[in-house]
């Protein structure tokens, strides 16, 4: 008792200058780590928006809770040290009742693929405007626990059965602010059809669990900045569920991520395609763990044990159509691929009959650091090229030590397969950069560095039109070898 009269006090000082605040210890939440307050907490949130808006408060302490619908015009206030734990039974995510539909839920759409959309989730809201989270507390998934231990995506309908952390469907003018996010039992947080999403200074850590993403993306207006995302699978990954609707105008900017896949990902879900996308001034690194994915084991020729697949990746594959993408100032280390640009073809035309576009990139004031053979590529398919790539001011620092007798003849087009840096095997014809089915490529004011001995050229150009290049140097400042077929 006398810990939660003192913590109450501690509580006090988190609500001076507020006057519409909703302390979930009013209605009846309890510090507990094994009691559930989630029919408390919902009560503050519904209390909160009906009567027209303001903080629900979550004072210091741990609170066990499972799924939590938030409303119009709440604010869901994490003070410092306070913990929203997700329980640690299924029973306690309901199957949500999502009313938001799109072509990619139609099933008279959908053939040949086994992803669905997920609804279970810590945190619910659909339909809802002015909704956030703030604070410097923490909503912890509890993703580790034996309940949620269901295997990966690629190989388990059972894994489906996870809940997510956050869950943001059809929602206008969403923020989170400062808030640390933390082992979810799934993807962290998907805003799906959403109109202004804003994070900033957002802390995520998620290496508890498979298909451990760190932010999904597939709505518009979105900026995502001064953040840090340390997760198992991708960290930051846009994404486009639906032919008719673009994942558009979404800046991100002033963040850190770390992964054990792609730092930052355009699809693989691209049906509609994205458009306007900004990102800049990103550090790229190593996660922190890694007990999944030990990619040195599996892909032949990484140099070293903790690397993430590609630093930003491209993937158009989906019949959607991707323009204005813009990308600069990115630093980047522990890399396999620096740059990964795919134009595919793997989705049957029942879902999308348009064609199939990727162009108008732009890349600049690149510096990355890569540990393996398979180098930057940007790869359309035969009478579908990728078209309007620029690359400027790139510094790639590449492993090298490939004989000549290894560098492959031939590459297979693979254009139905899923993207990923190593879908054309674990060693690609150029030690720095390779292009082919592309329309108008711009290089410039590129050095290519490459660590070891290398019977590749440094630059290999195939069915690549109308291409400029300007300024290519090796790491002994010479003219770097490029090889245009």
């Amino acid at each position: 008792m006398k810990r939660i009269v003192f913590t109450s006090i501690l509580a006090g000082f988190c609500l001076v200058g507020w006057a519409r605040d909703f302390n979930i210890l009013d209605f009846g939440a309890r510090f507990s780590e094994t009691v559930s307050s989630t029919q408390a907490i919902q009560q503050a949130i519904d209390r909160c928006s009906a009567s027209g808006g303001g903080r629900v408060v979550v004072p210091s302490g741990i609170f066990r809770t499972g799924t939590l619908i938030l409303r119009d015009d709440v604010e869901l206030h994490l003070c410092r040290d306070a913990v929203l734990q997700g329980s640690d039974c299924l029973e306690d995510y309901p199957f949500l009742d999502v009313r938001f539909q799109t072509r990619f839920t139609d099933k008279s759409y959908y053939t040949g693929r086994q992803e669905i959309l997920r609804y279970r989730a810590l945190l619910f809201a659909e339909s809802v405007s002015n909704v956030s989270l703030s604070g410097y507390g923490q909503i912890d998934g509890n993703g580790g626990a034996d309940v949620f231990q269901l295997g990966n995506d690629a190989g388990s309908r059972a894994s489906l059965e996870r809940p997510v952390l956050i869950l943001m469907v059809d929602c206008r003018e969403v923020q989170l602010n400062q808030v640390q996010l933390r082992n979810s039992a799934y993807w962290m947080q998907c805003y799906l059809a959403c109109d202004g999403v804003t994070l900033n200074g957002v802390k995520v850590s998620n290496h508890c669990n498979f298909n451990n993403d760190g932010i999904d993306i597939d709505s518009k207006n979105v900026i995502v900045e001064n953040c840090e995302f340390d997760s198992d699978d991708d960290a930051i990954c846009l994404k486009s569920h639906d032919p008719d609707r673009w994942c558009e105008n979404v800046v991100i900017r002033n963040c850190t991520v770390r992964t054990n896949c792609n730092g930052i990902k355009l699809g693989t879900g691209s049906l509609g395609g994205f458009r306007n996308i900004r990102i800049e001034n990103i550090l790229f690194r190593a996660a922190s763990a890694d007990r999944i994915r030990l990619w040195q084991r599996i892909v032949d020729h990484v140099e070293i044990p903790n690397t993430m697949l590609s630093g930003l990746a491209i993937e158009n594959v989906d019949g959607g159509i991707s323009e204005n993408i813009e990308a600069e100032n990115l630093h980047m280390e522990n890399v396999q691929t620096p740059v990964f640009i795919k134009l595919g073809n793997r989705m049957p035309r029942a879902i999308s009959d348009a064609p199939a576009a990727l162009r108008n990139i732009r890349i600049s004031n690149v510096r990355a650091t890569s540990y393996s053979r398979m180098c930057s590529s940007i790869t359309g398919w035969p009478g579908h090229p990728v078209e309007n790539v620029t690359l400027m001011n790139i510094l790639i620092s590449t492993t090298g030590g490939t004989p000549a007798s290894e560098s492959p003849e031939e590459v297979p087009e693979c254009e139905e397969d899923y993207p990923e840096n190593r879908m054309f095997g674990f060693t690609l014809p150029a030690s720095s950069l390779w292009a082919r089915h592309v329309k108008r490529l711009v290089v410039e004011n590129a050095q290519f560095v490459v660590r070891n001995p290398d019977g590749r050229p440094e630059v290999v150009l195939q069915d690549v039109s109308d291409a400029t290049l300007s300024c290519l140097r090796n790491g002994k400042g010479e003219e770097a070898v490029t090889k245009i077929q």
